[in-house]
């Protein structure tokens, strides 16, 4: 019965040291620069080679609780290159605040009623602006409307005529 017991330990520990010399060799695979070395080092590992490319030694790292990762954003998206008119990127940016204007003064050319009832507001300069949320505004073409930076990426619009506002999104 001793002896089971000793076996059974045995077997366990080359498990587990088996465990965490596969964790380093993929530490060590994870860190090489160039996608086809570190193909390759994957590849050997899951031919069961336990042969890995020389690299650099990865120091251990502690375990810590996993954290979901946030995708990150971009500073200025692909569609608006930093040379671009700030005034006709105005509400399609996603970029440091220091590069963004707070509000914008524009001639209304058209409005347009959607289904759901919400205002489709074309600009002067081309820009389309649609109204986001249910709040009622008289708007007319002719109209200079102010928009300006809201919380959370918004944006709010007001005719200039009342003080009323309602929070519009740019959609061209």
């Amino acid at each position: 019965m001793h002896q089971i017991w000793v076996i059974t330990g045995l077997i366990a520990g080359t498990v587990q040291a088996q465990s965490v010399d596969l964790t380093t060799q993929l530490q060590q695979c994870l860190v090489l620069s160039q996608d086809q070395t570190r193909l390759q080092c994957y590849d050997q590992l899951a031919r069961g080679l336990n042969t890995v490319p020389a690299v650099p030694a990865v120091p251990a790292v502690p375990a810590v609780p996993a954290v979901p990762a946030v995708p990150a954003v971009p500073a200025v998206p692909a569609t608006v290159t930093p040379a671009a008119d700030p005034v006709q990127s105005f509400g399609l940016e996603n970029r440091a605040p220091e590069q963004q204007i707070a509000d914008l003064r524009l001639e209304v050319k058209s409005v347009r009623i959607t289904k759901k009832g919400r205002a489709e507001i074309t600009m002067q300069n081309g820009q389309i602006w649609l109204q986001s949320d249910d709040s009622r505004l008289d708007i007319k073409p002719g109209d200079v409307c102010n928009i300006e930076r809201a919380m959370l990426g918004s944006f709010l619009l007001d005719n200039g005529r009342s003080n009323r506002k309602i929070r519009v999104r740019r959609v061209d």
